[in-house]
């Protein structure tokens, strides 16, 4: 309901309370202040009230005017009165802001696109100028604080401005133009002498506008054309407008300036603009990326509890289950039992940002900037790939990315729809048309430019660096475009650009230089105030802007906690490389202290960052607490990548430690936990190297459970990503230090029974389940110590497909059934998953291809909607060759495909064999024999080297491969005719 009349107001949505009756002591009752007024009312209001119950019609009101209290109290801004259907309100009294018209311009479009989101309408006009400001009039319902033109001028201008916009006076455009894109509109005659310009807000840019966005973008006119023509689709009524693009290339070669382009571009058509930057480190008190992400698709600040986001999320076209996951990403509980697994909560999660994508773009044609996509993160990833592959055809968005050539994520990368633009060196020509747009054309210039053509080979931001140095020591004189040689330099620039960039920095006063390096040690986004704590002074907003001004740095955020970054990576490694390593060492350990204390204990990323501060620092024992810390939090998120990292950082931290035996102990549990998060990751070197060195310590110390939980980690990662052959010895191994057959825990048998299934031996494996199945075998044995799924469901699953590689098929049924049941039964997704893998194994032995195509089928759809996503590779392989028996070789071929790709980027080398082996038999199916048998050769040797016994049982022989396509199986196909597997 509406808050009018009071004098303070508690937001729910960011728990602040905002005071707008602050009538300080020691004031003159009125004064004179420079502000920005804002006046924001409802569109159509007669109708939202006419038709309805007053009661009803008063909720209405009250709402959407507590929407436009809240945002202009978030951004600093007075409610001077509630208009009836808005309000009016001042930013920069009664406390002067040196931000005011920048915060009025945030304030109006957090609203606008609130508004937007339920369906209603607004209309905000904003003025910046001079009032006499009367103290003893906030929050007087009855009095106007402000008097002066620029109120009746904003009031004009919210009366002209259009649905869901806002109009800004001339004097305000100006103001904010670093900050705010907008464009001319019309002149407002508001019986003065002369008319107003009045600006239509486009939206708010991601970093302040620099000196030198204005000038043209110099040889990139191709692919500026073609990403023109992208979003002039989005203005049609084409069938399919969704196009993805990928601007590839080294540093320094324009990718910035050309997402920066494609943003102007963008937003003059009135688009909506997403700028969506990759940090390549976190940056402490800054949201993650897809936490930030999800804040611009919603178009507003989440609510701070679980429920209120998941609403919003659900609202926003996410289902249930994805919003829930999402949340649980996005605000992680302290609850580490998650259904599903971390894999699963990012898959949901991220198909949510799908839904969410999906639902801002039909509101209203989106683009999507993703800068410096090489930096990627877990989630970040995860949630490009989903974007790409999910999103359907008539969405209307254009997605464009910015990566240099090395460190983006192939599975980014490899996605047939996206549009690669690859940017190489400037010509010769395009040189000399920057040198003449910077410099200018007078003659004299000749012989500097022909210099600098020389030195910066083609890059650009090497040219303009080159510029910038000569700019400072005098040896260029005059503005942007209209320069003249100085005195020459005393030295000649550097013929590289990190010691050009020294060059640089050391002509910087003393001051600003150690403040660099200082922000540098932060990271290459730092939080203003951090870097006050470490620098132990308060950073002054005129340093800032010099730096800002001599192309150092970007302002990156200024609400609600002032960010900046380093113009360039480049540049920010030049400053750090500066930095003795004695130095860094003391800066680093004092930033981790720093970031022990209160005033930083609450920000985003302070875990990870100290983490990283404590091991540079060498302050171990931090290194080890926040590192351990922070990776549960990463792993609670679902972003294994990161958990990795810092997993790793808490193992070399306890490794400097001095070896008591809590250390000890502690750096096995490091190395397990290490372990099971660099498996999904895919770093199965990392893995393994971790758990022999945790089996190592472990039996060093006599620590027998210990060295079990590695041993056992050590044969899951053999059998799927290493030698089975060394897998199966390693559960005999196992098994006699457990104690032999009789009293080795039954989960050890299972899995040491799924190992000698894989290497043929199904004698042997019935051996072990009979043993394991034994009711006395679980006495004083806990459950679930080695096995996630329910043992009784994968003993019966193994044993079919055990009994059915014997012949015994009418046994293996009474199984088979019995693993379905118990599938069924089980609430952990996987459980089902994996019940219909061993099953359709079965089926696809019995030749039973329908069954396989179903089983395989309904694990996949299981998988999708929770994202268990472990098994999908040879679940895709089965399907595929189930759909090549039934007559469908293309589509069952690209399944099988697809799922050699993901074990491929997994490192899952079983996976991979069978695949390649489903593939192999659909190549010779389909009549593509050489290819058939060149992949044969190649699955030979994989065979041989990994010791994979069951398919070396399962190859045919090269007669036989060849005999394929002239005798097919008359029972395995749909319909008639070898004709239908060719299509």
């Amino acid at each position: 309901m509406s808050v009018a009349g009071v004098e303070s107001v508690t937001d729910t949505h960011d728990g602040m309370v905002a005071s707008f009756a602050a009538a300080r002591a020691g004031l003159a009752r009125a004064d004179r202040r420079m502000v920005t007024a804002f006046f924001c009312d409802i569109v159509e209001s007669s109708k939202l009230v006419i038709p309805q119950d007053p009661e009803d019609a008063y909720d209405q009101l009250s709402g959407m005017i507590d929407i436009m209290r809240r945002h202009v109290l978030f951004f600093g801004g007075t409610v001077c009165q509630t208009l009836g259907d808005g309000i009016y309100a001042v930013f920069g009294a009664p406390v002067s802001q040196e931000n005011h018209a920048i915060r009025a311009c945030y304030a109006a479009d957090a609203i606008l696109r609130e508004v937007a989101r339920g369906g209603r309408a607004v209309r905000i006009g904003i003025c910046s100028g001079e009032v006499l400001w009367d103290h003893m009039a906030t929050g007087q319902q009855s009095a106007n604080p402000a008097t002066g033109p620029a109120i009746h001028i904003a009031a004009k201008m919210q009366q002209s401005a259009p649905p869901n916009g806002a109009r800004l006076a001339d004097c305000t455009a100006r103001l904010v133009s670093d900050w705010v894109d907008a464009r001319p509109s019309m002149l407002l005659a508001l019986g003065g002498d002369e008319p107003i310009q009045s600006h239509e807000l486009l939206g708010l840019r991601s970093r302040r506008r620099q000196h030198d966005d204005s000038l043209p973008l110099v040889g990139r006119e191709p692919i500026r054309k073609r990403l023109s023509m992208a979003l002039a689709a989005l203005d049609g009524n084409g069938s399919a407008p969704f196009s993805a693009h990928l601007m590839q290339g080294a540093a320094g070669l324009g990718k910035t300036r050309l997402m920066r382009a494609l943003a102007d571009m963008a937003r003059a058509r009135g688009l909506r603009v997403i700028e969506w930057q990759v940090p390549a480190m976190g940056p402490v008190g800054a949201p993650g990326p897809l936490y930030q992400l999800v804040v611009e698709l919603l178009g507003g600040p989440l609510p701070r509890t679980n429920g209120g986001v998941a609403a919003m999320l659900r609202a926003a076209g996410a289902s249930p289950e994805e919003a829930d996951a999402l949340v649980g990403v996005l605000l992680p509980t302290t609850d580490e039992d998650r259904a599903g697994g971390a894999s699963a909560i990012l898959a949901l999660a991220v198909s949510a940002v799908v839904a969410l994508t999906r639902t801002a773009a039909v509101r209203h044609p989106l683009v999507l900037l993703v800068e410096d996509a090489h930096w990627a993160d877990t989630a970040v990833q995860a949630t490009l790939s989903a974007l790409l592959q999910q999103l359907p055809a008539d969405t209307p968005m254009v997605m464009a990315l910015s990566s240099r050539e090395e460190g983006l994520s192939a599975n980014i990368a490899g996605q047939p729809g996206l549009i690669k633009h690859p940017l190489s060196p400037l010509t010769a020509s395009e040189v000399n048309s920057l040198l003449d747009m910077w410099m200018g054309q007078a003659p004299v210039l000749e012989s500097i430019k022909g210099d600098l053509a020389r030195r910066a080979r083609g890059n650009p931001f090497f040219m303009v660096e080159c510029i910038r140095v000569l700019m400072m020591t005098g040896a260029l004189l005059g503005d942007v475009g209209a320069m003249l040689p100085g005195p020459a330099p005393k030295n000649p620039l550097p013929d590289t650009v990190q010691a050009l960039l020294a060059t640089r920095i050391d002509m910087l006063d003393d001051e600003a230089r150690r403040l660099l390096r200082v922000a540098s040690v932060v990271g290459p986004t730092f939080d203003i105030a951090v870097l006050s704590a470490l620098a132990g002074h308060a950073v002054g907003e005129g340093r800032l802007r010099d730096l800002v001004r001599l192309g150092f740095i970007d302002e990156t955020r200024l609400l609600p906690r002032q960010e900046c970054s380093f113009h360039h990576a480049l540049l920010h490694e030049a400053v750090y490389g500066g930095i003795t390593r004695r130095d860094r060492q003391s800066l680093h350990a004092r930033l981790a202290t720093l970031l022990e204390g209160a005033e930083f204990a609450q920000l985003p990323g302070r875990l990870a960052a100290q983490a990283r501060h404590a091991s540079n620092g060498c302050l171990w024992d931090i290194a080890v607490k926040a590192g351990r810390a922070a990776a549960q939090d990463a792993l609670r998120r679902s972003l294994a990548v990161e958990a990795v990292s810092l997993l790793s950082i808490a193992v070399e931290a306890n490794e400097r430690l001095d070896h008591t035996h809590e250390v000890m102990l502690d750096g096995i549990d490091l190395r397990l936990a290490l372990a099971r998060a660099a498996m999904p990751a895919g770093d199965g070197g990392r893995a393994l190297l971790a758990l022999d060195r945790a089996v190592v310590l472990a039996r060093a110390v006599g620590d027998e459970s210990r060295a079990l939980a590695g041993m056992v980690q050590q044969i899951n990662y053999e059998r799927v990503y290493g030698r089975l052959d060394q897998a199966v010895a390693l559960t005999e191994t196992v098994i006699a230090y457990s104690g032999g057959m009789t009293r080795a825990h039954p989960e050890l048998l299972i899995i040491a029974a799924a190992c000698h299934l894989d290497d043929g031996s199904a004698e042997q494996a019935l051996t072990l389940l009979d043993l394991a199945e034994r009711p006395e075998a679980w006495l004083n044995h806990e459950r679930g110590l080695y096995l996630t799924l329910d043992a009784a469901m994968v003993m019966a699953g193994k044993r079919a497909s055990c009994l059915s590689l014997l012949g015994r098929d009418v046994e293996a049924e009474i199984s088979v059934q019995k693993a379905l049941q118990g599938a069924q039964a089980s609430t952990y997704p996987f459980d089902r998953i994996y019940a219909r893998l061993d099953l359709a194994e079965v089926r696809m032995r019995q030749r039973r291809f329908g069954d396989v195509l179903a089983f395989s089928s309904e694990a996949l759809n299981i998988s999708r909607a929770t994202g268990s996503t472990l098994l999908d590779s040879i679940n895709l392989a089965r399907r595929g060759l189930a759909l090549a028996y039934l007559g469908r070789v293309a589509g069952g071929l690209a399944d099988i495909e697809r799922g050699l790709r993901l074990a491929q980027s997994r490192g899952a080398a079983l996976h991979g064999a069978w695949a390649r082996h489903a593939r192999m038999l659909v190549l010779a199916l389909a009549g593509r024999m050489d290819e058939a048998l060149k992949e044969r050769q190649e699955l030979a040797r994989t065979v041989q080297e990994r010791g994979y016994g069951l398919l070396r049982r399962s190859m045919p022989e090269e007669s036989d491969l060849k005999a394929m396509a002239h005798h097919l199986p008359t029972n395995s196909l749909g319909v008639a005719g070898r004709s239908v597997l060719l299509h």
